[in-house]
């Protein structure tokens, strides 16, 4: 027991549970009872405890003690430290799961470049074949590449035709220690299309500093080849027309440029190069990236340049026709022009694009122009908008005169009227009661004739059935109740046309609210009475206790006539429109009206005292109300949903104006379709 740190006197005659962890007793008692059971050995490993408290890992080698008629006496195990085993192959398994993560991560990182990435190892042997390299290749996915990298030569052609010999392939020079640079090259495999290539590759080194192998990288190049070659294949077959177009491009002040797929320049006006401070030779073959200088000083923002005009190269590259009218740049000078600028693509004779043509002119002058045009436009526009409010207001204010004096003359019209009719209502109604007197004593009279003369000649009596004199005694004095009540009726008519006409309260005067709206009411009385078309309009009043208020009273009750008038107009056709849809459905006229007196108008009115010095009126219908579209223009002058020559739409206008302007009040409105609608005016009870 050295291994577990005990001496034998420590350990004879104890259980083995000194030794074992405690969730290994189970699996301790069940080896145990297997050696006590039969007669073969049993191996095992299991962690175990030091007397200092160590866990080791431990393997036993436990068999059975047998006496010589077989029976089992007990068992004997063989126990050795394994620990430092145990820990040496778990840190070469760390290290063999790491050393695969970072294969498996090079894995994707290769197969994900744009790329064909192709390496051998110290004895030339192909190592690493990317998914770009075996596209190029055309090797199949499963497929291994072979032992023998040379077994590709056939694949890369000098120019096309030839074979390349062995000495100039790139991975063979690599392989040798050359460092390979840009190299071009053309691969033809028998499985696959045709590519020119860019190859750089070099050697590398083991940490003792022997050759490990070679890797090259290649960058299909086909399309820019492609373009380049037609390029030259247009300008060879015409010299003349070569030389006429430099002499073109020469001479135009437009900038003109072509870029292939790669947006490398492969063709540019003088103009254009003069304007990056460039040479056209200089601009060939070089894209905008290797041109940056040149774009900070055209572009300005060499961020929002390069990505603002390389994507219209991309889209023209894709197919797409590309034009700016609006597209400033800073030229060599470090003045702002604009450019009309255009960009379309390149075809070549097999109707594939390989390249992309922009022009560029300068419209500075015409845009300027245009710009000054354009300022002086929106200067007539706002003299314009000036002249047409200036004309709005005075339509505005006419129709307010023509209102006021309208309601000018029919508040003294009605004064008038109210005065006529009160004098010989007063007339008629100072007279009734000693008419009631008379008839009464003339009455008493006739009985005292009656009780003394019982018996009346024939001609008396035949005059007494005629005019059916006991009914005329019992009638008389009811028909001069009624003459008496209709004149108190007409008295109060006329007191609420005086009120509502307010001609002695043209100005501010304190006055109550509820009494011009009552007035109103009474005005509108005939229009609240119930028609063949429709019940009776309820008017439900809920007035709060208001003080006297300072206002104009005659412009208010014109407020109250205008609002009321539009909420019995709006119950109005709200039961049209249901007597209608109910006719339409069937039903018949007759049902029509029915519907609609079972759904009676109702206009509500609240008044209230608000923050102890504001008065509030609320007027509420249940009729058809409104859209979101109406209340936002309910207020503008000459705005009305009546049709033509039903109404000026100047009544809520000055409604509100009076409210506001006149009281420093409030009018608002709230509406919904089919839900009714309510008004709000507010005022402070001091102006």
């Amino acid at each position: 027991m050295q291994d577990l740190s005990y001496s034998q006197a420590e350990v004879l005659g104890r259980h083995f549970k000194l030794i074992v962890l405690e969730h290994h007793y189970e699996y301790a008692e069940q080896v145990t009872e297997m050696i006590l059971n039969q007669q073969g050995g049993h191996c095992s490993i299991s962690e175990n405890k030091t007397k200092t408290g160590e866990i080791i890992i431990c393997e036993w080698r436990n068999n059975p003690l047998v006496a010589a008629d077989g029976t089992v006496l007990g068992g004997v195990s063989i126990v050795m430290d394994i620990t430092d085993r145990k820990r040496i192959e778990a840190e070469r398994q760390h290290a063999k799961d790491s050393l695969q993560k970072e294969r498996e991560c090079l894995r994707a990182i290769l197969d994900n470049l744009t790329d064909g990435i192709v390496a051998c190892d110290e004895n030339g042997h192909l190592m690493l074949f990317n998914h770009v390299a075996r596209e190029f290749h055309g090797v199949a996915e499963a497929t291994l590449p072979p032992n023998q990298w040379t077994e590709h030569f056939d694949l890369y052609l000098a120019d096309g035709v030839t074979p390349m010999p062995t000495h100039e392939i790139p991975l063979f020079r690599a392989f040798q220690g050359e460092q390979v640079h840009e190299f071009e090259m053309v691969i033809a495999p028998k499985q696959g299309k045709t590519r020119a290539l860019l190859a750089s590759g070099r050697a590398f080194f083991d940490a003792a500093g022997n050759k490990a192998g070679a890797v090259v990288a290649m960058h299909d190049i086909s399309d820019r080849k492609q373009a380049e070659a037609a390029l030259r294949k247009a300008m060879q077959e015409s010299d003349y027309q070569s030389r006429l177009l430099r002499t073109i491009l020469d001479s135009t002040q437009d900038w003109i440029f072509a870029k292939d797929k790669e947006f490398r320049y492969i063709l540019a006006s003088r103009s254009y190069a003069e304007a990056l401070n460039q040479s056209i030779d200089s601009l060939l073959g070089k894209d905008d990236l290797e041109l940056g200088f040149s774009i900070t000083q055209v572009f300005g923002n060499p961020d929002v340049g390069i990505r603002g005009f390389r994507n219209d190269d991309q889209a023209a590259l894709a197919g797409e026709v590309i034009r700016n009218p609006y597209d400033p740049a800073t030229v060599s000078d470090g003045s702002t022009r604009i450019f009309d600028t255009s960009k379309v693509p390149l075809y070549d004779s097999d109707g594939n694009i390989f390249a992309m043509l922009g022009s560029s002119r300068d419209i500075t002058d015409r845009h300027n122009t245009e710009a000054a045009l354009r300022n002086s436009e929106a200067a007539l526009k706002e003299k314009a908008s000036e002249l047409e409010e200036t004309l709005q207001t005075l339509r505005l204010t006419q129709a307010q005169v023509i209102q006021a004096e309208k309601m000018s003359s029919l508040g003294q019209l009605v004064a008038g009227i109210a005065h006529e009719i009160n004098n010989p209502v007063n007339f008629i109604y100072g007279n009734l009661s000693p008419i009631r007197e008379y008839a009464a004593d003339l009455l008493h009279l006739l009985e005292l004739y009656q009780t003394q003369s019982p018996q009346p000649d024939s001609e008396i009596q035949a005059f007494t059935e005629a005019i059916d004199l006991r009914f005329l005694k019992q009638d008389l004095p009811k028909l001069i109740d009624s003459m008496k009540m209709g004149t108190e009726r007409i008295r109060e008519i006329v007191l609420s046309l005086r009120n509502f006409s307010r001609l002695d309260e043209a100005e501010v005067k304190e006055v109550d609210l509820h009494t011009g709206i009552d007035s109103t009411l009474v005005i509108l009385g005939n229009r609240l009475k119930p028609t063949p078309d429709r019940p009776a309009i309820q008017v439900v009043k809920q007035y709060g206790n208001l003080p006297l208020v300072e206002c104009y009273a005659g412009q208010l009750n014109q407020v109250f006539m205008n609002i009321l008038s539009n909420a019995i107009e709006a119950i109005e056709e709200k039961i049209q429109k249901q007597a209608e849809a109910t006719a339409v459905n069937g039903k018949g006229a007759h049902c029509a009206v029915l519907t609609a007196q079972t759904a009676p108008g109702t206009i509500t009115i609240r008044t209230q005292l608000v923050e102890s010095n504001q008065v509030q009126i609320c007027i509420a219908d249940n009729g058809l109300g409104m859209s979101a579209e109406v209340q936002q223009r309910l207020f503008d002058p000459f705005f009305t949903t009546k049709p033509v020559g039903q109404g000026t739409g100047m009544g809520l206008s000055i409604s509100y104006q009076i409210v506001a302007e006149r009281h420093g009040g409030s009018l608002t409105c709230h509406s919904e379709p089919g839900q009714g609608t309510e008004f709000t005016i507010q005022i402070p009870v001091e102006l």
